[in-house]
């Protein structure tokens, strides 16, 4: 591995239990990756005027929490799966979406083909599709607002796919 990898996940600012929620997700999908990596969770971060990107406050809840890889060596370093988080958003003309890319994964996640297994893709669609329903706090994938303006936008985050096929980031954007 090279180094540290970010998630950044947006919740409505109303309601609890955002790091409980992300804890879970995480337990359910950490055997699918090599015991040498480990999720932070905080139990607190920033708050922001979405038109505007600025930050107005903090949040804090329930407690923070790390959740470790549990897989088995090999993994596939560099590749991995992503989650498709979609939205009913309209930005530009185009639909919101997000992703979250997750590597490195496990290399029996894989089917004869090359790509990722269906029962892989299902239960991980599974899980997701839990993130979203279980709880009251409202996923979001927030558009940053363009250089100048403040039309920042947050969309509620209403299904999730998980694309039969290895993904990886091509460019890191700073």
């Amino acid at each position: 591995m090279v180094g540290p990898g970010v998630s950044t996940f947006y919740f409505a600012e109303s309601g609890s239990g955002w790091t409980s929620s992300l804890v879970s997700f995480f337990d359910g999908i950490k055997a699918r990756h090599p015991n040498t990596i480990a999720w932070s969770i905080p139990n607190h971060g920033d708050l922001i005027d979405v038109a505007s990107g600025e930050i107005t406050g903090t949040w804090t809840d329930g407690t923070a929490n790390a959740v470790p890889g549990t897989g088995t060596i090999p993994y596939m370093q560099g590749v991995g799966y992503r989650f498709v988080w979609s939205t009913g958003g309209i930005r530009s003309g185009r639909r919101v979406k997000g992703s979250t890319f997750m590597c490195p994964m496990d290399g029996g996640m894989l089917d004869a083909a090359g790509t990722l297994g269906t029962v892989q893709i299902t239960a991980l669609n599974t899980l997701a599709a839990s993130l979203i329903t279980a709880s009251t706090h409202d996923m979001r994938i927030y558009s940053k607002p363009h250089k100048g303006a403040a039309d920042g936008i947050s969309s509620s985050v209403e299904s999730v796919t998980v694309p039969d096929a290895i993904s990886w980031l091509r460019s890191r954007r700073t």
